[in-house]
Formats: C-alpha cells, structure tokens, sequence
C-alpha cells in the first residue's frame, strides 16, 4: 500500500536584523510623528487659551461699559497685604481679574492650560475664600496672563497718581495690546525702566528664549527654564487680546511698539517699531 504524499512545510522565523530593521523604522516614524502629535495637542491648549482671553477681554469691555466707558482700574492704598480689600483691587498686589470676576463668574478662565498655576498674585499671604479664615470674594491666586495697566492708565505727575482713562482715550482699538500669555501678571512699571516688560520680563525672555542677544538696558533676572516655558508658549507663540475685543496668536517681534503702549502716537517713528527693537523717543515708553 502506498502512502500518501506529505508535503514538508518548513516555517521560517525573522532573523535578528530583520527585527531590528523593523524596530528602527517604528523609531524613526515615532520620532517623525511625536513632534506633530505635540504641535496638534499644544494648537487645542491655544485654542482653549485663546477663548479664555476672549473671555476675559470681553468682561473688561463690559465692567468699562457699565462704568461710563472708565478703564477698569482700583488700587488700595493700605497695602500689599490687606486682605480685605483684596478682591476689589487690580493693582499692587492683585489683579485685573478681581474687578472681572461678576462679569465671568469663573476664575479658572484666569488659567491657560499650557502653562497652569503659573503666576501668584493676590498676595499670597490673604487666605482663599472656603478656608480658615479666609477673605469672602478670594478665590483664586494663579493665573497665566499679564493687565496691560501701564499703557491703559494715564499717570499725573502733580498729584502722583494715576488717572482713569476712557474707552474713547485708545486711539485704534484692534491695535491696543490689553491682555497676553506672559511670565507675569503684572505690566508695571515703566516699559523700558525698572520691572518693565521690555527691560526685565516678557521681552527679554522672548529673546533669550530664542538665542538671541538682549539688547543694552535689558537685564536677565527674569531669563530661565521656568519662564522660557511661560514665554510664547503655543508653539512659540502667544495669545493676545486686544481692547477691540478680537485675540490673535502673535510673538513680539510682529508686535508693535504703538500696540503695547497707546500713549505713543501713530504718527511717531517708533509706533510702527517692533517691541523687540529700541525706540528712538524713549520717553513716549515710559523711559525717562
């Protein structure tokens, strides 16, 4: 009797460098597609930054709205650290946001996603609101954005104090600079002198951030880790809302300098000079 025919399969195995060819190239498409992936998630963190600033700007229309057009603006005068009035003030110690708080009702609004609990205001020695002994209407003290109060006030040097402006007192709305991704909350001081966004903040960790030199009166207290991941962070780039209410991703060196301070007329040469730059007339910064 004949046996039927048994064909012999031999199975064959991937060798040791065929699996490593294989290993190489997912590394290389991860490498390729983790960057993208990254870019994709930070574009919904700006986009959710972004509805924030609009948020917020829009609040701060509204609060001048119902002030007669008057630039929202409060300041205590018993200190840094007193608490109780605290939730009323947007200067020295707190924030802008204090006086927008009825317009929103939402606090966290004050946080960008990208970069959250970045900034203490609020002094932090006052007690939140729900706490022992906590101060009512206090109920938050981080929060991701700078006021651009410098520009928004007009200080008499007669009486040395700052006057209230109108909403009719911004010359061209869609260019006036009210709120930003910063390293700080606060835009005091004089642009150019002291504390000032251009001399020792946001300015010159943007160029630090980037490898590029800072320029003469710039100072590098401010540059490092933590801020060059607070400074332009969507992407290298940064949320601004303007006073007519739009928000535009931007960085500062398409930044103007008429944009951050609306003191300085449009017919000026530096109105038109990118912050990043050093304007001519110093003084219309705030410079003396």
């Amino acid at each position: 009797m004949r046996l039927p025919f048994i064909r012999r399969v031999t199975l064959r195995a991937f060798t040791l460098i065929e699996l490593l060819v294989v290993i190489a190239i997912i590394a290389i498409l991860a490498a390729i597609l983790f960057p993208v992936f990254a870019q994709a998630r930070e574009k919904a963190r700006q986009a959710s930054c972004a509805s924030n600033l609009k948020q917020v700007g829009t609040a701060w229309t509204m609060y001048s709205q119902d002030y007669d057009e008057k630039i929202a603006q409060a300041n205590n005068p018993a200190g840094w650290d007193h608490c109780p009035t605290m939730p009323g003030r947007s200067q020295f110690g707190g924030w802008e946001g204090n006086l927008l708080k009825p317009y929103i009702k939402n606090s966290k609004v004050f946080v960008c996603p990208s970069v959250p609990g970045q900034t203490i205001n609020n002094y932090p020695t006052c007690k939140l609101e729900g706490t022992p002994g906590g101060t009512p209407g206090l109920d938050y003290y981080l929060e991701s954005y700078a006021y651009n109060y410098v520009s928004m006030e007009r200080w008499d040097c007669a009486t040395s104090a700052s006057v209230v402006k109108n909403l009719s007192a911004i010359p061209a709305p869609a260019d006036a600079m009210v709120f930003w991704d910063s390293t700080t909350a606060w835009s005091d001081c004089g642009y150019m002198g002291g504390c000032g966004v251009w001399s020792q903040r946001d300015v010159p960790v943007y160029l630090a951030k980037k490898g590029r030199p800072l320029a003469s009166g710039m100072q590098t207290g401010w540059v490092g880790t933590d801020n060059f991941a607070r400074e332009t962070p969507h992407n290298n780039t940064m949320n601004v809302a303007f006073a007519d209410g739009h928000v535009k991703a931007t960085d500062w060196d398409r930044l103007k300098w008429g944009q951050l301070n609306i003191n300085i007329p449009p017919g000026d040469p530096d109105y038109n000079l990118p912050v990043t730059g050093v304007p001519a007339n110093k003084n219309q910064t705030g410079m003396q």
